[in-house]
């Protein structure tokens, strides 16, 4: 069976159920189905501006609260950026990938249902 999430890459655009534009992809994470917690994922790469972010009291990702953290871990997400300048970036759980085509990744649902940076 093909997974739609393992041929996502970073920099396509996203769209939701309805068509509508969600963002562009900034980070892929795949999951680790067997997790139970988020703990042991701090040793995951960081790119080298998710390094500086943390130097600086940022938080790692998925910067969202618990139990959504350990279900974003699990199943693998999506970081995107916003489709406009102040947009939030949005948290797009790996599960809810619907189709990838070209450059463009399609939800299953709207853009209403994803969580959104803290």
């Amino acid at each position: 069976m093909d997974n739609a999430m393992s041929r996502v890459r970073e920099g396509m655009h996203v769209v939701d159920a309805s068509g509508q534009d969600v963002g562009k992809v900034d980070i892929v994470r795949m999951g680790d189905p067997e997790a139970t917690t988020t703990e042991g994922n701090e040793d995951m790469p960081n790119r080298p501006f998710d390094v500086l972010a943390e130097a600086l009291g940022g938080e790692k990702e998925p910067d969202v609260p618990e139990p959504l953290r350990s279900r974003l871990v699990r199943s693998g997400y999506l970081k995107l950026d916003g489709p406009k300048l102040f947009d939030a970036d949005r948290y797009v759980p790996g599960d809810y990938v619907r189709d990838v085509s070209g450059d463009r990744v399609q939800l299953s649902v709207g853009k209403e249902a994803l969580a959104h940076e803290e």
